[in-house]
């Protein structure tokens, strides 16, 4: 997935509105950046605003069919022909608000994958958890079983437990803990090392701790107000 630097994963969800994309966007190319591979993943309908960026765009979702007859649904193939590359597949808000089964989004990540995307996949306790490796294990069974073990060398992972969404902390050593368990798990059984980044109340004062002990981070809301997002980056 390209050479190795700390990843800060921008994605913006459905917050923002015409003019303020717009606006983020300009104030965004302007940022230096030469400290960190960013990943950006806007509202999906702004896709095209940014087809020729000179930093990666992903996509927040896609439909797991090729080109064809489905009314309103956007397909990876079009996706990739604007240069879109990056796709973030599994997050817990398509389960909890959309009702996205795990098999629809087995389904996107095997057509990601052999689509040769860079893929984001996301993992994580449903519930506060002492052991939440023992839930995401059961996780990443399901998603990779079947999955071509050629293809793997596009996937990355995404720590984001629900629970801690929207929570002012948590603890840095369980991150650690998850991420080296996660990490272990796909060099033992896959042979692969793999980048595994985090997501999930991530503030001033923990951002730089994370940063540590992770590939990279996952910002959400504050990654769609610019001074925010200049703040948190100053901290790391």
């Amino acid at each position: 997935m390209g050479s190795y630097m700390n990843k800060v994963i921008l994605n913006q969800k459905s917050y923002l509105l015409y003019d303020e994309i717009i606006e983020f966007k300009k104030e965004f190319d302007k940022l230096k950046k030469d400290k960190f591979d960013f990943i950006l993943f806007p509202p999906i309908h702004y896709l095209s605003l940014f087809k020729d960026s000179a930093y990666e765009v992903g996509t927040q979702d896609f439909f797991s069919y090729k080109t064809g007859s489905f009314t309103g649904e956007i397909n990876l193939e079009s996706l990739k022909d604007m240069g879109i590359n990056y796709t973030l597949i599994g997050h817990f808000e398509r389960r909890r608000f959309l009702g996205e089964p795990y098999e629809t989004a087995k389904e996107k990540l095997f057509k990601s994958l052999s689509s040769k995307c860079n893929t984001i996949l996301c993992v994580g306790e449903q519930k506060k958890s002492l052991k939440p490796f023992k839930y995401i294990k059961k996780e990443l069974s399901f998603y990779l079983k079947s999955i071509e073990s050629n293809t793997l060398k596009y996937l990355s992972i995404a720590y984001i437990p629900s629970n801690a969404v929207g929570v002012s902390e948590k603890s840095v050593d369980k991150i650690s803990k998850t991420i080296s368990d996660i990490k272990k798990y796909m060099k033992n059984k896959y042979k692969l090392d793999i980048e595994v980044y985090y997501g999930g109340s991530i503030t001033h004062s923990n951002i730089g701790d994370i940063m540590e002990v992770s590939d990279g981070v996952i910002l959400d809301k504050e990654c769609t107000d610019i001074k925010l997002l200049k703040e948190l980056l100053k901290e790391i």
